[in-house]
């Protein structure tokens, strides 16, 4: 994500006068935590860059999951891209939504049975990219802004 950030930054920035440059990468890694067993788990990381920010970069990780074994087999053992291997495993159950790999629904989708989609998926990550920008650019001088969700709950009126 990073060195995509870095292809578009000048375009976003420069040419379209974006305030902010995004790029969005998904990835697959081996479990690290558990030495018994191997398997493969999907994950997106985000990197954001403001226009007046020289040197930072917030970077984000999204919550990662893992994938069936046959996806897992296919990817690790006869070294199939990630699209072709979910597409192998949906096959299998007369799916009518092959191929949507790179589409809206990405790889989440049809594992949770549409419960979430990609731009579901990757929403909270690009929230949490803008939480260093949020707080860097914002004004503070008036206070702290209320935050509706931290606000106390109204009692309920004692009937007693």
């Amino acid at each position: 994500a990073r060195n995509r950030l870095a292809q578009i930054t000048s375009q976003m920035m420069k040419e379209k006068n974006a305030e902010f440059a995004i790029s969005i990468e998904g990835g697959l890694e081996t479990n690290k935590h558990d030495s018994r067993q191997s398997y493969l788990q999907c994950f997106a990381w985000v990197c954001l860059k403001h226009r007046n920010s020289e040197d930072f970069i917030s970077e984000t990780r999204s919550g990662t999951f893992v994938l069936p074994d046959i996806v897992n087999k296919a990817i690790m053992d006869d070294k199939e891209e990630l699209g072709a291997a979910q597409d192998k495993y949906f096959s299998q159950f007369n799916r009518d939504d092959l191929g949507i790999g790179k589409g809206e629904a990405g790889t989440i989708g049809p594992l949770t049975f549409g419960a979430v989609s990609r731009s579901q998926y990757y929403a909270p990550t690009v929230t949490f990219a803008f939480i260093p920008f949020l707080h860097q650019l914002r004004d503070f001088s008036e206070g702290i802004p209320p935050n509706s969700l931290a606000s106390p709950l109204e009692k309920e009126a004692d009937h007693s």
